[in-house]
């Protein structure tokens, strides 16, 4: 089943040259393999641990004038809340359709060359927990953050949902894939955000960075993939491919409002509610920052049309 392969009949696709590069580069470019700091050497307490500007309600005037210390507590919690997101979508999101990839359960992906790159990326994701894990237990130490509780991210439960909506086995397995395929292809322009902003501290810039190097890589995989596997889907199999992409696009882009009311309610700030409400209504939208250059070449390499895609770019 995992290590069992076929490869394609005509020939060496561009998804088997991709996958043997990808595969054979693997030792010298991930951060599991490369990567070797100390985080005493980088972290900086002067330094606030998330951009000041990436704050949902930065412009509220109840926000604006706290102490510039609950300020800098809020940015840690967002860093955090950052990092448990990122381990939650690493875990329920991304592990799960790797191993659907690695036992087969898509046409097209099945060559030596793909399952060792589908492997290896299981690995990277692992490295990716553990990093994220570490920055949180280093940024609750210094700031006091020890139980602050975060909940489950938007993300993970808008594909519970989906899956629990989910009428079999199958539809379950292209909700998965479509979610994972939403994640690795669109969250450079995230991470870009965190790795290249020098005001933050630069232990949170290293590890984004570190983050970021294997990404770039993952995007690859999938978005070469993808379209192996949607040409093989039957129409309706297809159909729910395109939607669950959709609404996996619109559960990515949330602003989490959950997660920073813990932390205001946490921290004991006046008026928390009140702070997101304000926001919220200046906000219609409410979206975060997200690239989808990368995501809209896919959708044409699939031979998707974006208005097959119920999501306003």
């Amino acid at each position: 089943m995992f290590t069992h392969t076929r490869d394609d009949i005509h020939g060496t696709s561009i998804s088997e040259r991709t996958s043997t590069l990808l595969a054979n580069s693997w030792a010298n470019r991930v951060a599991v393999r490369t990567s070797s700091f100390e985080a005493s050497n980088y972290y900086d307490i002067s330094l606030p641990d998330y951009p000041p500007d990436l704050v949902p309600f930065r412009h509220v005037p109840a926000y604006a004038a706290l102490d510039e210390a609950i300020q800098r507590r809020i940015l840690a919690g967002a860093w955090i809340t950052y990092n448990e997101k990122t381990i939650g979508v690493e875990t329920f999101i991304v592990a799960p359709a790797c191993q659907l990839l690695l036992r087969g359960a898509f046409d097209g992906v099945n060559s030596g060359a793909t399952k060792r790159v589908i492997a290896q990326t299981q690995v990277d994701e692992q490295f990716h927990i553990l990093m994220c894990m570490e920055a949180c237990l280093l940024t609750r130490q210094m700031h006091g953050l020890q139980g602050l509780v975060i909940p489950v991210g938007t993300v993970v439960k808008e594909l519970e949902a989906d899956m629990a909506r989910a009428s079999g086995w199958r539809p379950g397995e292209l909700i998965q894939l479509a979610y994972a395929v939403v994640a690795e292809v669109t969250i450079n322009a995230y991470l870009d955000l965190l790795a290249d902003d020098t005001t933050i501290q630069p232990f949170n810039r290293e590890t984004t960075a570190l983050h970021r190097k294997d990404e770039y890589s993952h995007r690859k995989i999938f978005a070469d993939l993808t379209p192996q596997i949607v040409a093989r889907l039957s129409s309706e199999e297809r159909s729910l491919f395109l939607q669950s992409l959709a609404r996996g696009l619109e559960a990515f882009v949330k602003i989490d409002f959950n997660s920073w009311r813990s932390i205001l309610t946490f921290l004991g700030v006046p008026d928390a509610d009140d702070i997101l409400l304000a926001c919220i209504a200046g906000n219609p939208s409410s979206r975060i920052v997200r690239d989808y250059t990368g995501f809209r070449r896919l959708l044409a390499e699939m031979g998707v049309e974006e208005r097959e895609v119920a999501f306003e770019f």
